[in-house]
């Protein structure tokens, strides 16, 4: 059985507890790495500009307290390997649907795929629970 590291603890720490919950869960069947989870205004306007987001700041899922997303890729890290971000989000849908958790994922969206990303589904409706993170 896998375990999360220190950052990738860190970084769970900040999201909501229904994702922390599931990738909980996750690390014990796909071994993964919790690369990131709220982002202020000076980080989310960083990936932004690196082409890394679509959003400014205020407009992700990442830009909660909890956190209403969070950034999951498999380990070891192979940013080619989309087959090992297929199987890993094979699992976390799989044990989202078993747990009841509403789940987006960006390795289903049509036009800009983010295989890294989980959110809470529908995200905006998550975020009205949650505070602007300031960073």
């Amino acid at each position: 059985m896998s375990k999360f590291g220190a950052s990738s603890k860190r970084h769970l720490a900040g999201a909501h507890p229904l994702l922390q919950q599931l990738f909980n869960e996750v690390i014990k069947d796909i071994d993964c790495t919790v690369l990131d989870s709220q982002r202020g205004r000076a980080d989310q306007e960083k990936v932004f500009r690196l082409g890394n987001s679509k959003a400014h700041f205020g407009k992700s899922a990442h830009n909660w307290s909890p956190s209403v997303a969070l950034d999951v890729v498999p380990y070891p890290l192979d940013w080619e390997d989309t087959a090992a971000f297929r199987r890993l989000g094979k699992v976390v849908k799989a044990k989202a649907k078993a747990l009841g958790i509403p789940l987006g994922w960006g390795g289903d969206w049509k036009t800009f795929k983010d295989y890294p990303h989980y959110e809470l589904s529908p995200w905006r409706k998550w975020a009205k629970k949650s505070k602007l993170f300031t960073g």
